[in-house]
């Protein structure tokens, strides 16, 4: 009948719809996955100076782990991709619970950095401790001045609860907004250094940062339910074409 064709039209253009999603969210998620995979190759390739700028710590299974993620997102956002593209509604259905997969391991991501918030500050606090350790600015390495320097300044901070306190009256130029930050100059006093302690701001930035990977974590969750949504549509429609065809 007439009404059952425009249906059909009608649930074809939405299966459409549902497509067109599928490949525009996939395409950027697999160009994700391949900077994240780039991201994980480069800290790989560079651990040694990886090493010194995080005060020994090895973080080489941390970039093993970047890069595998980068690998799973790619894999992700091909099946979604193909799903989108091919309309195969096997690959639509394995795209979904790879999809719900993800959702409950952000969720488990998400309580687990709950609970740890505290232990990762002190963390943070106990780096800061041993990176500032009470020795002045020029007796330390030049790795560990590049360290500081990249710490003061992009916390805009200085020393470890304020800088006459940590590096006496010879502060490092980072110390200061005056530009060039690599070694110790008169130029940045007391008087115009940045009056917050690192060990303050650095905790400061730790919680900020928590909290903005909870809007992450939100916006992924939302994103995954338009992309479970889009595909769900796909594969129901694709069932009912499958089965129901259209005669001429």
């Amino acid at each position: 009948s007439k009404q059952w064709y425009q249906r059909r039209v009608r649930g074809f253009r939405g299966a459409k719809a549902g497509s067109y999603v599928l490949i525009a969210v996939n395409t950027i998620t697999i160009l994700v996955g391949i900077l994240v995979c780039v991201a994980g190759v480069l800290g790989i390739l560079n651990q040694g100076k990886i090493n010194e700028y995080s005060g020994g710590y090895d973080l080489e299974l941390v970039c093993y782990g970047v890069l595998i993620t980068g690998v799973i997102i790619i894999i992700v956002g091909a099946f979604g991709w193909f799903a989108g593209f091919n309309g195969s509604i096997l690959v639509g259905k394995v795209y979904v619970i790879l999809i719900i997969i993800i959702a409950v391991l952000q969720l488990v991501f998400f309580v687990v950095e709950f609970l740890k918030k505290d232990e990762i500050t002190s963390e943070i606090e106990g780096y800061m401790n041993k990176t500032m350790n009470g020795t002045a600015y020029d007796d330390l390495t030049t790795a560990e001045q590049e360290v500081i320097n990249l710490i003061q300044t992009q916390l805009e901070c200085c020393g470890l609860e304020n800088g006459e306190e940590t590096w006496g009256s010879a502060l490092p130029a980072s110390c200061c907004d005056i530009g060039d930050n690599s070694t110790s100059t008169d130029a940045c006093t007391t008087d115009n250094a940045f009056s917050e302690g690192c060990r303050d701001a650095a905790s400061d930035f730790a919680s900020n940062a928590i909290q903005f990977s909870v809007f992450i974590l939100i916006g992924g969750f939302v994103l995954e339910f338009i992309c479970v949504f889009a595909a769900l549509y796909s594969v129901k429609e694709g069932q009912r074409r499958k089965y129901n065809p259209i005669s001429g």
